[in-house]
């Protein structure tokens, strides 16, 4: 799916981006401690407080230093800043002449009065660094408490004072443009506006550049003891401003409220000459459960959002990575210089969780990178995780989230110009969707930067899953209305409120004390019966929501429709299918039914696994430790990524050398000659009859699309050639993973673990497969191993990979599959051994290979490799990774055809025809280890699917009598 490029939707007044004049305005960038504060500044800030309280009926909570009337106070600042304006240029104005100008102490009050005149231009407390640089405004909303409950309400408010105290900690205060508490559903409390002034004053700890510290709050002699009183006191321009709702509003309705404040802020500094024009500050929505985390270093996390959000010096080139991307036969992250491009419209910060344990210690859990936020069908927040290639393409150092959560950065110009701010979105998820919404469709979108400093602690006990997470219904269908109602977004309006209907009437039910897992016909039609009436109340409600003067309408003139959302930036969201009626189920189910059960042995095997999940999870680590680490170009540099589709599009044809050439492969009477004409063969009539019916449209699936993988060494890439003319290329994607990269052969070399030798096969074998799922993962649906003497017969593979059979083990094997599942049964196919006769200790045998489908290579690579003998060195790597899979409870699956055949030979087919066991089959390896088999002729299946052992003139000869070349 090829995402479109993403433009900015111009809506009324265009979103307007900061030209990145650098610091044109003149301000002093540095990290000082502020002096004093001015008289005019405290009356400009009284002054907004006035105005702000007559507009929006909020009291402000910011501590008062005069006693002084409002309107008085405005006038003496008015007339204090004009003299201190003025009087300098009255003193540079007298002739030089003069004897007052000549003395001493008139020279020095005229230089002192031009400093202070410099200083308070200079004051980056007050006006910042410049357009650049800007400051920050932070929103913190705080929602009124679920239940009566008094420590509820406690927690809530500890949390949200955590979060403002933590903007103090890692924010440079000279960036800080003013932090916004709204106090929703609340009047003033006493306590928490004194720990607010507390903050603000400097008594907790706070950040001025690069230094951390707070103020003694007491002066004594006992503080001056304890060194509390090292700090050198100075005054802070008041930077916290709270509104105090006394009904609640909501958090959409409070954060439209803070903005407007901000908004009228920002004008009066820049009337003031306070903020220059070009300066469009950073909005950052910081929920009241989040707090900024705190890093070592210069660097804080609105330097790494300001990169992120705001273009530099126009005349300054930028150099930086190249986002790591992975391009077919390149090498990524080479440092390059580009101009620059446009600035991202929001960052979602990364979110790692606290909890705390019986004594109270808190331990921080990570979130894991490539950790996305999300929503189900009915609207439910949930996490998730960014799809390969958006991982692959910056390494992780940036990709997108469908929905924002607990902080979001974006410019307040792109706020101020969203078409939809819908005050009756009350709880913090839906106003996170609206957000999420008006940022993907009306503007350029949402991206986490996953290495950065952009990340927060979430306290789970703060706010309650309701809040986060859930959307009541009249919100979902308030919402859904009005950003799905644009092109073909019918279907997920439907989808959805269905979705929801659905989740209300199993909880309605459940109240009523009815069983969940009651799967009788009368529990279900009265389920059906509730969702229908519970569905047809939110498409009422839906409709009355249209009439409400605040209902933001004709976003689908104004934006990308929903549709476009759901398929490049929320794929997982599929409602193409249409709702079906009961006999239209019905017959479903029973097209569903196989029509012939699995064999008892196998169901025993597939009742030990557990469904995995098909998502893509970002294993790598950075690629920066085995077995992640990748491939290397022919230059030894890492990052090499192989074009796995260059054999199929471009294959070398199979030809006979000679006539001799021909004879010698063509010869007759030899056990390997009469196995291949009288037993094995490769079936090429179904393999053309599939091709057509997918060629056509008629087949009900895809064709299984398959991945081959060659293990070698540089010593052996004469074994290449004749893979690669025969059966090779007929796989969807191949690669040969080896010790040196030939682009011409299709060889990779892939660095591991330990040293290079047969015994450490093992750790190869954990690279090479960390290799195909980290770049090939998502592509295919099979994953075939062996090595460079194996012979494949790729469409009798094919044929079994989409037989009834193997479609019904991957769901589990009750039901056929109908193709919408997210999640699969993991296989692990090929030629079953018993470890030393020993039943329980099933493998496969390496020499004819295996194959996996995704869940398996997933299972494998993610689960299993962490965990599994990570840094042994053995060369039974076939015995590993069964072991592997078996910790996880994935047993080999019994391959075997219906006449008892075995689909995986681990020799040549010459052999399987003349060996016998001997009278005591313990005294073989291969009889001891073998299970259940037929001997002789009968011991290969018909369309046997591998065989090993098969050199170079093995492998033509092959082809030449399987294919009909002879």
């Amino acid at each position: 799916m090829n995402t479109p490029r993403r433009t900015r939707i111009r809506v009324g007044e265009p979103i307007r981006r900061p030209p990145g004049s650098g610091n044109s305005s003149g301000y002093a960038s540095g990290s000082s401690v502020a002096s004093s504060i001015t008289d005019a500044e405290l009356a400009l800030q009284q002054q907004l407080r006035e105005e702000h309280s007559g507009t929006t009926a909020a009291a402000a909570s910011l501590p008062r230093t005069s006693q002084m009337q409002p309107k008085n106070r405005v006038a003496m600042a008015r007339i204090f800043f004009g003299l201190a304006c003025l009087w300098p240029l009255l003193l540079l104005s007298r002739s030089p002449g003069s004897n007052r100008l000549r003395s001493n102490s008139v020279r020095n009050l005229r230089d002192n009065l031009r400093d202070e005149m410099k200083s308070l231009l200079k004051r980056t407390d007050i006006v910042g660094y410049g357009s650049a640089k800007p400051r920050v405004a932070v929103v913190v909303v705080v929602p009124p408490p679920q239940t009566d409950s008094s420590l509820e309400e406690q927690t809530i408010l500890n949390g949200a004072l955590e979060s403002v105290e933590s903007v103090f900690r890692t924010t440079d205060r000279n960036r800080l443009f003013i932090v916004t508490v709204v106090m929703d559903g609340r009047g003033k409390m006493g306590w928490f506006e004194s720990k607010i002034q507390d903050i603000d004053s400097g008594k907790t700890a706070h950040r001025h550049g690069e230094e951390v510290h707070k103020h003694p709050k007491v002066d004594s002699k006992e503080n001056v003891d304890k060194g509390e009183n090292s700090v050198e006191h100075h005054a802070h321009s008041e930077k916290i401003h709270t509104i105090y709702n006394h009904a609640s509003k909501g958090v959409s309705a409070s954060r439209k409220e803070a903005v407007s404040f901000i908004n009228i802020l920002a004008t009066k500094h820049e009337q003031a000459g306070l903020k220059s024009p070009e300066e469009d500050p950073i909005l950052l929505f910081l929920r009241c459960d989040a707090s900024l985390r705190e890093f070592k270093g210069k660097r804080t996390w609105l330097d790494d959002v300001t990169d992120a959000l705001v273009l530099g010096d126009e005349d300054t080139p930028v150099v930086h990575k190249a986002s790591s991307s992975r391009v077919k036969g390149t090498v990524a992250s080479k440092t390059i210089t580009e101009e620059l491009s446009p600035p991202a419209n929001a960052v979602s910060f990364v979110v790692d969780y606290s909890s705390a344990d019986d004594e109270g210690n808190v331990e921080v859990r990570e979130s894991e990178l490539g950790e996305v936020f999300s929503f189900d069908d009915s609207l439910e927040g949930l996490l998730s995780s960014a799809t390969g290639q958006q991982m692959s393409l910056s390494n992780g150092e940036s990709y997108q989230t469908p929905v924002t959560q607990a902080a979001t950065a974006l410019r307040l110009d792109t706020y101020n110009n969203f078409p939809s701010h819908d005050e009756h979105l009350t709880n913090h998820f839906s106003a996170d969707l609206e957000l999420s919404f008006n940022l993907w469709m009306c503007a350029d979108g949402i991206d986490i930067l996953g290495t950065s400093l952009a990340r927060v602690v979430v306290d789970h006990s703060v706010l309650s899953p309701k809040e986060k997470t859930q959307i009541p219904g009249p919100l979902a269908a308030r919402l859904t209305s009005a950003w799905m109602s644009g092109h073909d977004d019918e279907k997920y309006l439907n989808g959805i409120l269905t979705s929801v209907a659905t989740e209300a009437a199993e909880q309605y039910l459940h109240l009523r004390g009815e069983n969940a897992k009651d799967h009788t016909m009368t529990h279900k039609r009265r389920l059906s019966d509730k969702t229908t009436e519970l569905k047809h109340k939110l498409v009422r409600m839906a409709s009355e929501a249209k009439q409400t003067a605040t209902f933001p309408h004709g976003l689908e003139s104004k934006c990308r429709p929903f549709s476009w959302y759901a398929q490049n930036v929320h794929p997982l969201m599929n409602f193409d299918k249409p709702e079906l009626s009961a006999s239209a189920a019905k017959e479903k189910a029973e097209r569903l039914k196989p029509s012939v059960k699995l064999s008892d042995e196998n169901m025993r095997i597939l009742a030990r696994a557990s469904p995995v999940k098909l998502n893509y999870v970002d294993a790598s680590g950075g690629h920066k430790e085995h077995p992640h680490r990748g491939g290397t170009d022919e230059q030894g540099n890492f990052g090499y990524v192989h074009d796995e589709t260059a054999l199929r599009l471009d294959p070398p044809s199979f030809q006979f050398k000679n006539d001799s050439d021909r004879e010698k492969l063509c010869r007759k009477g030899d056990p390997n000659y009469k196995m291949l004409t009288e037993k094995v063969f490769v079936d090429l009539t179904a393999h053309e009859a599939a091709e057509k019916r997918a060629e056509h449209g008629l087949a009900e699936r895809k064709r299984a699309k398959i991945f081959c993988l060659v293990y070698t060494i540089e010593k052996y890439h004469n074994r290449i050639p004749p893979l690669r003319e025969t059966w090779l290329q007929k796989c969807d994607g191949s690669m040969v993973a080896s010790t040196k990269t030939d682009r011409d052969l299709g060889t990779v070399n892939i660095p591991h673990e330990g040293p290079e030798e047969y015994n450490n096969i093992w750790q190869k074998v954990r690279a090479m497969w960390s290799y195909i799922y980290d770049n090939y993962y998502e592509k295919y649906d099979w994953f075939h191993i062996g090595g460079d003497d194996l012979y494949l017969l790729v469409e009798n593979l094919r044929l079994y990979l989409e037989s009834e059979e193997i479609l019904l083990a991957s769901n589990g094997g009750q039901l056929l599959p109908d193709g919408s599942e997210d999640q699969m049964t993991p296989l692990f196919l090929g030629r079953r051994f018993a470890e030393g006769g020993d039943r329980e200790r099933m493998f496969i045998s390496g020499g004819a290979g295996y194959t996996m489908n995704k869940a398996g290579l997933k299972a494998l690579v993610v689960d299993g490799f962490p965990n599994c003998f990570p840094h042994m060195k053995t060369f039974s790597e076939d015995v590993m990774v069964a072991t592997c899979f078996r910790k996880m409870g994935i047993l080999p699956f019994d391959t075997k055809d219906e006449a008892g055949g075995e689909r995986y030979m681990p020799f040549q087919p010459g052999h399987h025809l003349t060996y016998r066991p001997p009278a005591n089959p313990k005294d073989d390896w291969y009889s001891n280890y073998s299970v259940d088999v037929h001997w002789g002729i009968d011991h290969c299946a018909s369309k046997s699917v591998a065989f090993h052992y098969i050199k170079e003139d093995l492998q033509r000869r092959m082809h030449a009598i399987l294919y009909h070349h002879c």
